[in-house]
């Protein structure tokens, strides 16, 4: 029978109790003999090299430090990576994949809930909880009424067919919304599929009521949504950003914005955290939240899970779920 493969722990207690559950616990522990990290932080780059010899695989989140050469010099049986996050973009140079060892991710863990908050951001936006629970606040009794709004048969511009993208495109289903997505890399076939309609940016920019962002950064993706596509954005129209910054033009956002043409819900920033001075503070036509969309308790206590699935079927000969391809390793180091 063979031995149980030793498996690398990199985060500290600290964020164990968020992201790993007893589910996954005991799962690891059935299959591998891990190494925990018994610390509070996770482990430093002298920390993971001292431990790295003759491990089988390693589990990484938030923090963990950078696979370099040097630290990768020591992984003489390093098969498998798992990251309990979503970015392999702090952490993974091209010589891990270039070195064979697979990696895998939690991003699709992340999207199911960065996804459910999309939804609820258009919901409450259309309707505009954000403007009464402020006039309440406030202390007006009986705040003046909004031009409030329904989802349903609304023309929804989706920018990118992520992973997040086609989340969203399944919850919006039920609302019966027409759909139309920007992406370049998207196939008729696959876009019929979908049940959407591919658009150009500068169409959805235009005409949609709803434009919703979920495109990663590449080198095609940074400063796509220029100042003239904001320009284009319809009277009444709502925009979101829960994917990054770097898309968009924030300096001519704030510039539309400010006319009160629109509105927006932002989860991203340029600088983060926000600013205290930053004039977006000040624009009562949006709704800010602090990088939070990914955030729940029940997808964060799900990201070790996904990755020790992926590991356990790594470990019985099986092709992992949730792989990150070594292109994209590439595209992000």
């Amino acid at each position: 029978m063979a031995s149980k493969p030793r498996v690398v722990v990199v985060p500290g207690q600290e964020l164990c109790r968020e992201i790993l559950s007893p589910r996954a616990r005991a799962k690891l522990e059935s299959f591998a003999s891990p190494i925990w990290n018994e610390g509070e932080k996770s482990l430093n780059t002298e920390e993971l090299m001292a431990r790295l010899p003759g491990a089988w695989g390693c589990i990484t989140s938030w923090g963990s430090p950078r696979f370099t050469e040097e630290v990768l010099a020591l992984a003489d049986e390093l098969r498998i990576v798992g990251h309990a996050a979503g970015t392999v973009k702090p952490l993974f140079y091209p010589a891990v994949s270039e070195r064979g060892i697979i990696v895998v991710n939690a991003a699709a863990t992340i999207a199911d809930a960065v996804a459910e908050f999309t939804l609820a951001v258009i919901l409450c936006m259309l309707r505009d909880f954000h403007h009464y629970d402020h006039a309440l606040k406030a202390g007006d009794p009986w705040p003046k009424r909004q031009v409030s709004h329904e989802l349903y048969g609304k023309r929804v511009g989706i920018i990118s067919a992520s992973m997040v993208g086609r989340r969203v495109i399944r919850l919006l289903e039920p609302f019966h919304t027409r759909i139309l997505v920007y992406d370049p890399y998207l196939p008729a076939q696959e876009a019929a599929k979908l049940g959407v309609e591919l658009a150009s940016l500068e169409d959805i920019m235009s005409t949609c009521d709803i434009i919703s962002v979920h495109a990663p950064v590449t080198e095609e993706t940074g400063g796509m949504i220029t100042a003239n596509h904001l320009k284009m954005i319809r009277p009444g129209a709502l925009f979101i950003n829960n994917a990054r910054a770097a898309v968009i033009d924030y300096d001519a956002l704030y510039k539309e914005l400010a006319t009160g043409r629109f509105r927006a819900a932002l989860d991203v920033f340029p600088e983060e955290p926000l600013p205290l001075d930053s004039p977006f503070r000040k624009l009562p036509n949006i709704l800010l939240t602090p990088h939070f969309a990914g955030y729940s308790a029940e997808s964060r206590m799900r990201l070790i899970e996904t990755v020790v699935d992926d590991l356990e079927r790594f470990w019985r000969g099986e092709t992992p779920l949730n792989l990150v391809s070594p292109d994209k390793i590439r595209i992000l180091a």
